[in-house]
């Protein structure tokens, strides 16, 4: 029989009795076992049992409540489990990629000690992204973006950075993701692309081939509408010219909320995110049926803690279409668009809460559309008692119709 030591729940086999050094912790396996269970998506933390990878040749079916991978000819099917549905009105995302963050740390808390919280060093989940919803009774037929594969980030922390052009609806999103760092597709200390057909954290999520792409690849991300099938939509999402990233999905929902997003994990620092101020999605065509939508994208500033942001530079979807995800600060803050009727002349003024000369200007009034010339008449500034800037600027339009145009604002 082994000797027994005394410990103050008693006697206790000393193979048993361990010496926690000053520094060290004592950890649940088994809760660190749930959390490694988990991994990540461009839809957020899930149970790695969630997430399936598509081979080419077989598509993403709703089925009767159930999603399954159906190959080109339909004879043979994987069943997938169910898909839950959300309450309809609003779309997933954002606010799904929220819930697996708090999911996540939950199961990492538990894991590390009651005491213990785990908190990341900078924000996580979607940190800036312009949207817009399809309201205009027309389902949207095609959306592409094209971008530039920036430099990596100047440090590896195993973060994950995703940058994509997105459309979905209440239950899914679907996206072409340009990721630097690991997901559940795989990855690491490098950039890839795939494309994705992703739920939140409860639901199922679909990924074609991981495939690896290069430092200053231009990228084109494309979706587009198939046939209708009954009261479903048929789409397929890949990048042009990359072989193995198609990933069609049938008889869904309708998709009708657009977007281009930066979504970050794990970044402990500014060196995590890519080496550049900012990357530009541009070249963006959204087409509703034949014809190119009229809107203006709604800006998303989510996460700011390092200077984060998203500027509109080009509004129009015809092609030309362009927004800016900025890692850092940057000069221009502000951005907007016009309309001056012909002959007709507007005044605009940009009011900054700082102090001295730091605050927005009118930069430029660039026309957006060939017609016109714009001519900026008259400018002042001005500063009150507590020094806040406002600057004052009217613009004319001496051209015989009317000019859709962008202003600038930032700091000088």
């Amino acid at each position: 029989m082994t000797n027994q030591v005394r410990t103050p729940a008693g006697p206790a086999d000393p193979r048993n009795v361990h010496r926690v050094d000053p520094g060290q912790a004592v950890i649940d396996d088994d809760g660190l076992r749930v959390a490694d269970e988990h991994v990540l998506t461009p839809g957020g933390w899930k149970h790695r049992s969630l997430v399936h990878e598509v081979p080419q040749g077989m598509r993403v079916e709703h089925h009767r409540g159930r999603l399954r991978l159906v190959d080109d000819k339909g004879q043979h099917t994987i069943d997938c489990g169910p898909e839950p549905l959300h309450p309809p009105g609003r779309p997933l995302q954002p606010r799904a990629s929220v819930e697996s963050l708090r999911m996540r740390a939950d199961l990492l808390s538990r894991a590390a000690g009651r005491n213990k919280k785990v908190v990341p060093a900078l924000g996580e989940g979607w940190i800036t992204y312009a949207s817009w919803t399809n309201d205009t009774g027309t389902p949207v037929s095609r959306f592409s973006t094209t971008w530039t594969v920036p430099p990596a980030p100047r440090t590896d922390h195993g973060q994950t950075v995703f940058l994509f052009n997105g459309i979905q609806n209440s239950t899914m999103i679907y996206q072409p993701v340009l990721q630097w760092g690991p997901s559940a597709a795989g990855g690491g200390s490098k950039w890839s692309v795939a494309s994705w057909y992703a739920d939140g954290s409860t639901g199922q999520s679909f990924h074609s081939t991981l495939v690896d792409v290069n430092v200053g690849d231009v990228l084109t991300g494309v979706m587009v509408r198939g046939r209708k099938r009954g009261n479903g939509y048929n789409y397929g999402c890949s990048f042009t010219g990359i072989p193995n990233t198609n990933l069609p999905v049938f008889n869904i929902q309708e998709l009708t909320w657009c977007n281009e997003t930066l979504e970050v994990y794990g970044a402990q620092s500014e060196s995590d995110y890519p080496d550049v101020a900012m990357t530009a999605l541009r070249n963006i065509e959204l087409r509703c049926g034949s014809t190119a939508p009229d809107f203006l994208w709604t800006v998303n500033n989510a996460v700011t803690d390092i200077g984060q942001h998203c500027v509109i530079v080009n509004e129009k979807v015809t092609g030309a279409g362009e927004v800016d995800l900025w890692y850092r600060p940057s000069s221009w803050w502000l951005s907007g668009f016009g309309s001056v009727a012909a002959g007709a002349s507007q005044d605009w003024w940009f009011s900054f809460g700082g102090t001295g000369d730091a605050g927005p200007q009118l930069i430029q009034a660039e026309p957006v559309e060939p017609s016109g010339q714009l001519t900026t008449i008259a400018n002042a500034e001005s500063l009150d008692s507590n020094g806040h800037l406002t600057y004052h600027a009217t613009v004319r339009n001496d051209g015989p119709t009317a000019v859709h145009f962008q202003w600038r604002g930032g700091g000088r």
